[in-house]
């Protein structure tokens, strides 16, 4: 077969205008729409990128004060909370010592008088006893009041024990008693005896009267004191008043 070389040189060159025209009119304009197209979604991309970081950002200040305002909620709050303990604190704190210092003036009253109560009821008791037993002595006149006392403290003498005796028996001073009244010889005699008995030593007794010791009678020697007298049941009586007070004062210092 004859290649007809004009007709192939023509096509070609058909060929290549037809490909200049479809480079210069089709496909540069689809290139460049798609480049623009490309760009466009990039661009949007890039926005949409931007945005999120935005928003992320945002997020991220949006969390930092949220916690900051926590925080200075909590501490606040805490700091309401400890001037509320500060406050109940001092609150308590006065309460105390506002009733401490109640409870301090109020013992104090009643010290003051039941001490005044017990003082007075002390001083009436001695008068009134003082008072009967010197109208009982002048008006019986009668010695077996006296002798009663002096055989009670006989009693009361030998409850000694053997070293308050020893000590008695070798004292270098005179042994002196007194009495509210006067003794009478035999009296005196029946204590000493009674002394030189328990001691087994010629003890020297002087004797003397002392009306303060309320039909009582006393004897000293060798630092020595020994004695019986009404005051003593006064004491025991002033002792119960005292008891009586010790659950009211008891009871108020436990409140």
């Amino acid at each position: 077969m004859e290649i007809n070389w004009v007709t192939v040189s023509a096509q070609v060159v058909n060929f290549l205008i037809l490909v200049w025209l479809l480079r210069h009119f089709l496909y540069q304009p689809v290139i460049r729409a798609m480049d623009r197209r490309e760009q466009k979604i990039r661009n949007r991309m890039d926005e949409a990128d931007s945005r999120e970081q935005e928003a992320i950002n945002e997020k991220h200040s949006y969390q930092e004060k949220l916690d900051r305002f926590e925080k200075e909620r909590e501490d606040l709050l805490e700091e309401t909370r400890q001037e509320a303990r500060q406050t109940r604190s001092q609150m308590l704190d006065q309460a105390r010592e506002e009733t401490a210092l109640v409870r301090s003036h109020w013992m104090r009253e009643v010290s003051e008088e039941k001490t005044a109560f017990i003082d007075g009821l002390r001083q009436q008791s001695l008068d009134v006893v003082e008072t009967i037993a010197r109208k009982a002595l002048l008006d019986l006149a009668d010695e077996r009041l006296e002798e009663r006392i002096v055989h009670t403290f006989i009693r009361q003498l030998h409850s000694l024990d053997q070293a308050t005796r020893k000590a008695l028996g070798h004292s270098s001073e005179p042994a002196i008693i007194a009495s509210a009244f006067e003794l009478e010889p035999s009296l005196r005699g029946t204590l000493t005896r009674a002394l030189h008995e328990l001691t087994g030593a010629e003890l020297t007794v002087n004797y003397t009267t002392a009306p303060e010791l309320i039909c009582g009678i006393e004897l000293t020697c060798e630092g020595q004191r020994i004695s019986w007298n009404l005051s003593d049941y006064l004491e025991e009586l002033t002792a119960s008043i005292e008891k009586a007070f010790e659950p009211l004062e008891t009871g108020k210092a436990g409140a």
